[in-house]
């Protein structure tokens, strides 16, 4: 599995990334490692809200340039981080080349608490290539 690592510093009711996720069309089971700190709703500082919290699942909720809203499953969190895998459908039509923002709801044990952090504006942007094999 390929994957890549972020983290996402939430303050002062913002989030803003390291860097942001930058795929081409065409790339298929990307896996994303989101480490998030400073969560808003809590004083301290720099501290990772997943392990901070023992917060065990996370969802990922992405919006595409039409403005169409992806939801993924609600996942296990994995050593303090949140894993989700950019689904292959995203990254195969021409229509899909441009710039997402998403945003990372956090839920407790039962999944009957979450709290949402606040969205990541352009944070996952997908490119096309130079060749592909299907042109």
């Amino acid at each position: 599995m390929i994957y890549v690592d972020r983290t996402i510093t939430v303050n002062q009711g913002t989030s803003k990334m390291d860097e942001p996720v930058i795929l081409y069309r065409g790339d298929h089971e990307v896996s994303v490692r989101f480490t998030i700190v400073n969560q808003s709703v809590k004083f301290g500082s720099d501290f990772n809200m997943i392990e901070y919290e023992n917060t065990p699942h996370a969802q990922l909720i992405i919006l595409s340039p039409t403005k169409e809203a992806i939801f993924s499953d609600i996942l296990r969190c994995e050593e303090g981080v949140a894993v989700f895998t950019i689904p292959q459908e995203l990254l195969d039509e021409l229509q899909e080349v441009g710039k997402y923002s998403f945003q990372i709801r956090l839920y407790d044990y039962d999944q009957g608490s979450r709290i949402t952090i606040p969205q990541i504006k352009n944070g996952i942007v997908i490119r096309e290539p130079i060749a592909s094999e299907n042109n």
